[in-house]
């Protein structure tokens, strides 16, 4: 083993020594960390942040499940009338959360913080990492580093993203996306991407199995972050093989094993799902033109920018190939109103990287073609700079993470007269409540889950319905009721036009009065019960009063008022459902010929069910509830879990499969390693 050699003897010696010491990219990677601590320091202890109308309380709700139920994680039952735990958000930032906090003690929400503050320190110093590990030049990776830690290309660019401060320009928008919007996967996305590029890079050049295994690993892990990781990880890897001019193979085997090493969390079905709702979350295409034509500008653009940069070194060539695309999508979006690729107006973390990278060896070069007065007047230019606006972030994020005492908000108030009142039941949360509601309760909720990965779009369109109504305003109170009572919601929360609720989703807030009993008021918050024969989950009903169809929106409820009825009908028997676990459970009832279970519980391939050990179907209505068929004439028991389908299996044989091949990789590393050599 190699140890560092003491200072040699002489002044000129040592100073040459102690200026590759201190110019080190281990010692740049501290100064960059301890930069951005400082900054954001409140963020590694802190509990609830005053951003309670984010959806950041859903990540911490996932987090929560991880801790609390690591054994029985297949299926989650918290959001959206239940889903597979694949589809509650990717999980590595929820599970590296539960692992601290498991480890700690500490509670959920500080775990979640302090993961958090690690990922927000540690992008740019993978940045410095990426960039020094390519060009060999500390300062290069330095001035990118400080670029991403100080400055906000966006604000530059798109002026009416500006953040107002004090005492300074180009706030923090990385910190603010972070706290205000929650971009907390995101943000840990891109902290793991110049990680994932670094050792692409190192795959394709020095082609050595460690490097591949590097590639395979972080790229997977940007994906299991955050589903913008697909989109970086194309692109960027795009341009690093145009910038090399080869690699081509080596980049799509390396996405095809990163993606067959995480498909257990990400299937093709999920893919397909998300690919199908992505368009669904406020951020579609806005402009007529055609998506070939865009498409064709955008390639013949990366073309002329290619054939411009010629002339370039490898990293030069690969920013200037890089930065523009991560730049057009947000600019594009807010100045000109264009979509180009799904949700468009979130890739402003990603500008900010890319643009910082640009900065970085626009500096370099700056400082390699100017004499010794011109370096000093740049160095005293970053100094200074990098002071005052250290001075006006350290500020802006003192005021910005800021505690909240849980207990007096209204999201903690209406949570916790349902979880004592109403346990285990389900309810239909509105507004930002839904996002703290499974950081404090076990009792499910018809909604609160992420858009795009909700796999009964029904539910969708029936809380939809809840909050906008869409029909006649003294019809309104009776259609939202049909379909809170379809769902099952046992209760529904309705904050008024003067709540400290911040969205006010409900059009109507008053639709209820005189119609639903009042369960809970509290300032201008009600929370209304809403009528059900049963508090079970799971319902005899007629073969015939299934929905057979999907409704075609909101106000289709002619086969859904039929199944309503018969929800309600006294002459049908009542079903007991116990579960076990959360993703089992038992029903008792008895049921005669032409009659089915119907569970009020989203079905998904997966389902299975039992009558005295023999199978019986088990499918998906119109509404996207669960229905059994046990064909028993009398009373019945059923047996329901949530298993392992074909997909699942193929998913998980594929990993197993390419983390047998990454271990033999790095095994045949050691191998040829000059330590196992000698």
């Amino acid at each position: 083993m190699a140890f560092r050699q003491p200072p040699p003897p002489g002044p000129a010696a040592q100073r040459n020594y102690w200026l590759r010491v201190l110019t080190s990219p281990v010692l740049a990677c501290l100064a960059l960390f301890a930069l951005n601590a400082y900054i954001c320091r409140e963020l590694f202890h802190i509990g609830y942040i005053g951003n309670l109308d984010s959806n950041e309380g859903a990540f911490v709700a996932i987090s929560r499940f991880y801790r609390e139920h690591f054994a029985d994680q297949r299926w989650f039952p918290f959001f959206n009338t239940g889903m597979p735990i694949e589809n509650a958000y990717q999980p590595l930032l929820p599970v590296a959360a539960a692992v601290a906090g498991w480890l700690s003690g500490w509670s959920v929400e500080h775990a979640f913080h302090f993961v958090l503050a690690l990922a927000y320190c540690l992008g740019p110093v993978t940045l410095f990492w990426f960039a020094w590990d390519w060009s060999r030049s500390a300062t290069v990776g330095m001035v990118a580093g400080l670029a991403y830690s100080l400055l906000s290309f966006t604000e530059l660019l798109i002026p009416t993203l500006r953040v107002q401060t004090e005492g300074g320009h180009w706030a923090p928008i990385r910190l603010y996306y972070l706290i205000h919007y929650a971009e907390d996967p995101h943000q840990a996305a891109v902290a793991l991407f110049p990680l994932a590029l670094l050792f692409l890079r190192r795959a394709i050049v020095y082609r050595t199995p460690g490097s591949r295994v590097g590639a395979i690993v972080f790229s997977g892990a940007v994906v299991l972050t955050n589903g913008f990781g697909m989109m970086d990880l194309a692109l960027g890897g795009l341009c690093i093989v145009l910038a090399l001019r080869r690699g081509f193979g080596t980049l799509a085997a390396t996405g095809l094993a990163a993606y067959l090493w995480v498909s257990p969390w990400l299937p093709p079905s999920l893919l397909a799902l998300i690919r199908k709702d992505q368009w669904t979350t406020g951020q579609h295409f806005r402009n007529s033109q055609p998506m070939q034509f865009l498409l064709a500008g955008m390639l013949l653009a990366m073309a002329l920018i290619w054939f411009a940069t010629r002339r370039l070194q490898p990293l030069e060539r690969f920013s200037a190939l890089f930065a523009p695309w991560m730049c057009v999508f947000p600019m594009a979006f807010f100045l000109y109103d264009i979509t180009l690729v799904p949700q468009s107006g979130r890739y402003q973390i990603e500008l900010e990287l890319a643009m910082s990278l640009l900065a970085g060896w626009i500096f370099a070069r700056l400082w390699g073609h100017s004499g010794r007065a011109g370096r000093i007047l740049l160095a005293v230019l970053v100094l200074a700079a990098g002071f005052q606006q250290t001075k006006v972030y350290r500020r802006f994020a003192r005021g910005l993470i800021r505690p909240v005492e849980i207990t007096s908000t209204i999201e903690y108030k209406v949570t916790h007269w349902l979880d004592r009142n109403m346990p285990g039941q389900l309810v239909m949360i509105s507004g930002d409540v839904e996002y703290l509601y499974n950081v404090l309760s076990n009792n499910p909720q018809l909604g609160g889950g992420h858009e795009p990965q909700v796999p009964n779009w029904m539910d969708r369109v029936a809380i939809f319905s809840i909050y906008t109504g869409g029909g006649a305003p003294e019809k309104e109170g009776e259609s939202a009721l049909l379909w809170l009572k379809a769902f099952g919601a046992q209760a529904v929360y309705v904050p008024g036009e003067k709540s400290r609720e911040n969205y006010h989703p409900v059009v109507h807030p008053h639709k209820f009065d005189g119609l639903l009993p009042v369960l809970w008021h509290e300032e201008d918050d009600t929370i209304f019960a809403v009528p059900q024969r049963s508090k079970s989950r799971a319902h005899v009903v007629p073969r015939g009063a299934l929905v057979a169809r999907q409704p075609i929106h909101g106000l289709d409820q002619e086969a859904a008022r039929v199944f309503v009825a018969a929800l309600d009908d006294p002459a049908l028997p009542l079903a007991e459902q116990t579960w076990q676990g959360n993703a089992a459970f038992t029903v008792r009832a008895p049921v005669r010929s032409g009659q089915v279970v119907s569970v009020q519980m989203s079905y998904l391939p997966g389902w299975k069910a039992t009558v005295n050990g023999h199978a019986v179907p088990v499918r998906g209505d119109g509404l996207g509830l669960l229905v059994m068929e046990p064909d028993c004439d009398g009373a019945c028991e059923i047996h329901a879990w949530y298993g392992m389908t074909t997909e699942a299996w193929f998913c998980r044989i594929a990993s197993l499969l390419v983390s047998l091949g990454l271990a033999a990789m790095l095994f045949r590393q050691r191998q040829n390693s000059p330590v196992s050599a000698a």
